[in-house]
């Protein structure tokens, strides 16, 4: 029952959510045809493109023997088909040897049919298991601007999912239970279902609950689902490689250009994209419907350990006031498209030590090799490296010389 937790929240709801997240009774739910122990030969993977998508297909791709179905928004199977390469490339994940298992499907989720024709729409319904991954992801944008791709693609993936009884595995955000969080009471449960007027923070959070809605009531009327809630992703551990639109990382390019950082420091965790890729296709492999779990990494450390990993590359960083940070990125964001979205990002007010349980995670991955590494030294240097490769962050050098 949603509106468990008992926060209200004061910002007005978005005209029509409650239509939004009703699911539509007149749509039947076959039985799953599937046995739950069978290892999946076609799966249904949506926002492939994207940065967990792409770890996601690699982790398919390398732990079974299954074909993919890509649903990619371009102009032709084509194009969809260079867009994928492109993301596994560009995070360091192309193999070329699994080229003939991958099948990309050149449509939007949030249309009717994905926009598709009636054949291909009739090949994705021959699906062993879908992993809904595909989302609009901004934290600046109100949930009018993110309903279409986050709440009416997951309706539309799930009417396509209610015709065969195929599993679901929706990939949600950790920001969702956080409306449950009650410092210093006990750890936010995975069965932490907030209402409406208790999810805070933005559009963003919004449109997932509204996915997560869509999700239960189509599993409380037999199709089989799971969630998967990670925290913020990092990269991979061997190699960093993030997505240079992650707000974490953008704040840390805009210490960097200004060349200063604030005294004040908090803990902070980050869930390597390699671990919550291997752990949700874990599950989408091995019949783990039916529960919701929290992909976190139950160790911390100091915003302080990302500023010492920068200077000791090379980068000059003195410390600053917040007061005397904000107004110099206010200043600097007129001439550097980056700070201005670093200027943009909202800051979210404190909710203590949240705590978030992960048992229904760590008794499904009991068993394997499927582990978080912890957060090190060695796992910012890995993320520093990649995006100083890629150019998102100047060279050492670079910025010594801005700052001189």
């Amino acid at each position: 029952m949603p509106g468990e937790c008992g926060r209200q929240n004061v910002s007005p709801l978005p005209p029509g959510l409650t239509a939004d997240v009703r699911w539509n009774r007149s749509i039947s739910i076959r039985s799953p045809t599937g046995s739950a122990h069978t290892p999946p030969q076609r799966v249904l993977l949506t926002g492939g493109t994207g940065f967990l998508g792409a770890y996601l297909l690699h982790e398919f791709l390398t732990r079974t023997d299954a074909k993919i179905y890509c649903l990619v928004r371009a102009g032709g199977h084509a194009e969809a088909f260079d867009r994928i390469v492109s993301a596994l490339r560009g995070y360091r994940l192309w193999d070329p040897r699994h080229t003939s298992r991958i099948l990309p499907f050149a449509g939007d989720v949030s249309e009717p049919g994905f926009g598709l024709l009636q054949r291909e729409y009739r090949a994705l319904c021959r699906s062993d298991v879908i992993v809904h991954n595909a989302a609009r992801v901004n934290h600046v944008e109100p949930y009018s601007r993110l309903r279409s791709a986050n709440v009416e693609g997951t309706r539309q993936v799930l009417e396509l999912a209610a015709g065969g009884g195929i599993p679901v595995h929706f990939v949600s955000t950790l920001s969702v239970a956080a409306a449950c969080a009650r410092p210093p009471a006990g750890p936010v449960l995975e069965s932490a279902r907030p209402g409406p007027a208790e999810v805070h923070g933005n559009g963003y959070v919004l449109s997932k609950w509204a996915g997560e809605e869509l999700v239960a009531q189509a599993g409380e009327r037999g199709l089989p689902v799971a969630v998967h809630r990670p925290d913020r992703v990092c990269g991979g551990v061997v190699t960093g490689a993030v997505s240079t639109d992650d707000a974490f990382w953008t704040l840390v390019r805009a210490a960097v250009m200004l060349g200063a950082v604030p005294p004040e420091s908090a803990e902070f965790s980050l869930v390597p994209a390699d671990y919550a890729a291997a752990a949700i296709v874990h599950l989408a492999t091995h019949g783990g419907t039916g529960r919701t779990y929290h992909l976190t990494n139950r160790s911390t450390a100091p915003l302080t350990l990302v500023w010492e990993r920068l200077r000791a590359r090379g980068f000059p960083l003195t410390t600053a006031t917040l007061a005397d940070l904000t107004a110099r990125l206010t200043g600097a964001a007129a001439t550097d498209q980056g700070l201005a979205r670093a200027a943009a990002i909202p800051v979210q007010g404190s909710v203590g030590e949240v705590r978030f349980d992960d048992s229904n995670t760590v008794h499904a991955l009991a068993g394997t090799p499927i582990r978080c590494a912890p957060m090190s030294a060695e796992l910012i240097d890995r993320h520093i490296e990649y995006l100083v490769d890629v150019g998102f962050l100047p060279s050492p050098l670079v910025a010594a010389g801005a700052s001189a």
